[in-house]
């Protein structure tokens, strides 16, 4: 099955090789896609990183080694900033028209 990555992958290949033969006019072309490639290339390999364990790498992984963690910091997170006594007051109040409009028209 192919994947966006490898999309995007054959996408800048495919965008070098047009910029090669029109290098002389138009040479930004080739360069969108040397760029476009390495970027990929590079996301491709923090985002495998991040969630793999490649041994004798450090820093590989750390999802995977702190998931319990992210997971707590991530709850919390929620807890505190969106589920907050003053952040529910401050959504009612604001919403309060709107709330009792939906009310009396049913």
């Amino acid at each position: 099955m192919i994947n966006k990555s490898l999309i995007t992958n054959l996408v800048s290949i495919f965008i070098i090789f047009i910029g090669y033969f029109y290098k002389d006019e138009h040479s930004f072309i080739f360069m969108t896609g040397v760029f476009a490639l390495s970027g990929s290339v590079t996301n491709w390999i923090a985002v495998h990183m991040l969630f793999e364990k490649i041994p004798f790498l450090y820093g590989s992984g750390v999802i995977q080694d702190r998931f319990e963690d992210i997971k707590m910091g991530i709850k919390n997170l929620i807890l505190k900033e969106l589920f907050s006594v003053t952040q529910i007051n401050k959504f009612l109040l604001d919403n309060k028209e709107v709330a009792s409009e939906k009310i009396i028209e049913k």
